[in-house]
């Protein structure tokens, strides 16, 4: 069992040209792209379940939900590195909450909340993670009990009355 201190970080980026939208900063589409690639390193770095897992075992995750919330802008050039969090996870779906941090000045950008499920590509049917993939997946979860969740998780999209 591996002993988690601090939250998971993904790799560090940077904002590229061909990101930016015609506001002048990163367009949602690359908060996407953000998200997944923090995703995957997480699932092969962490978990052993990423892209290497697929080839070899031909199950995947697919997503099944997600939820993102936009706080502040990244322009061009800026370095940002991801947090992510699992909330809560089953024999074959994982609850994960990530975070999009500003390296510059260690303010969030933007979160994601999300739901995965495995999935084996042979039959395209959910199919239960291995054993020993689960017991990573509820160390970490049971690790992230003691972190300080993003504030944004499980929030609505609603409308404030003003």
């Amino acid at each position: 069992m591996k002993v988690f201190e601090k939250p998971v970080k993904g790799p560090d980026e940077e904002v590229l040209l061909e990101w930016i939208d015609y506001n002048g900063h990163m367009n949602v589409a690359y908060y996407t792209l953000a998200f997944d690639r923090a995703i995957d390193f997480f699932l092969e770095e962490v978990i052993g379940i990423g892209p290497s897992y697929v080839k070899t075992e031909n199950q995947g995750p697919y997503s099944l939900q997600a939820n993102y919330n936009y706080i502040q802008e990244l322009k061009v050039g800026d370095r940002f590195e991801s947090r992510i969090f699992v909330l809560d996870a089953d024999r074959k779906r994982i609850h994960l909450v990530l975070e999009i941090i500003n390296s510059s000045n260690g303010e969030k950008v933007a979160t994601c909340e999300t739901m995965l499920i495995n999935v084996d590509l042979k039959i395209r049917r959910s199919a239960n993670y291995p054993d020993w993939a689960q017991e990573r997946i509820y160390d970490y979860k049971h690790a992230c009990e003691g972190f300080v969740l993003p504030q944004e998780v499980g929030k609505p999209i609603t409308l404030k009355k003003l």
